[in-house]
């Protein structure tokens, strides 16, 4: 299963609405993005700590009330034809994706710990309400706290663990959460990693690999998703993961 990473982000602006309709508009059934706070507690859809790569204002994103956030230009940095792109709303987001009939990989995306309450509960205020298929969605995280907190507040929402450590000891700090699946950096993953995992029962998920040459390796290693910033690289691909 092919999942687009920020949206589309190699063929569109990442983390945008124009992201989501991208990635529909190619095929594909699941999209990724992440999520954060803006000053005045609401989530918006955004990765970097700071607005400057992706945008045309400079700062932390959690200094920006969203009266602010949605003044800046979100698209011009990829292509000035972008140019009227905003940094949607977590709520925004998930209503496209309700009518795009899109699966959601949603990342808290944590950059200080003591963010962790006040992101997790109201990421759950804009889901609970959204009437988004839970069936349909997967929350993940690097953070495990992040991923406590959901399961407290989500229990009935699956939830995925990422990961760059170059080695499995954290599947023993995870045991509690209850996770549905692992995502692992590609290019760490070995054999040895891969069994581990799936052996343990969780799915196992791989980002970002944008060179599908690589997908029967990856196949033979049971790896559920594929997150990749370019979906349409893999449109020949024999999908023999799935």
């Amino acid at each position: 299963m092919i999942v687009g990473h920020r949206g589309a982000a190699a063929l569109v602006p990442e983390n945008t609405l124009c992201g989501i309709k991208k990635a529909a508009d190619i095929g594909i059934h699941w999209v990724e993005i992440d999520t954060q706070l803006t000053a005045d507690g609401i989530p918006v859809i955004f990765h970097d700590e700071t607005v400057d790569r992706c945008t045309n204002g400079s700062g932390k994103l959690a200094s920006f009330t969203l009266n602010q956030l949605k003044q800046l230009d979100a698209g011009s940095w990829f292509d000035p034809k972008f140019k009227n792109e905003q940094v949607p709303t977590l709520e925004q987001a998930l209503h496209l994706c309700i009518e795009q009939n899109l699966c959601l990989n949603l990342e808290i995306k944590v950059h200080h710990s003591d963010q962790v309450a006040a992101l997790v509960a109201n990421v759950a205020a804009a889901i609970m309400p959204s009437g988004f298929p839970l069936d349909k969605l997967l929350l993940s995280s690097f953070s495990l706290s992040a991923l406590k907190a959901c399961q407290s507040l989500m229990p009935d929402i699956r939830r995925g663990y990422i990961t760059e450590e170059k080695h499995i000891d954290y599947l023993y700090k995870v045991e509690q959460l209850d996770l549905y699946s692992v995502h692992v950096k590609h290019s760490l993953l070995t054999d040895e990693m891969a069994t581990e995992i799936t052996g343990r029962g969780y799915v196992l998920n791989i980002w970002t690999l944008n060179d599908p040459s690589k997908c029967a390796a990856f196949s033979a290693m049971k790896v559920s998703d594929i997150i990749t910033d370019n979906p349409l690289l893999f449109s020949n691909v024999e999908p023999s993961w799935n």
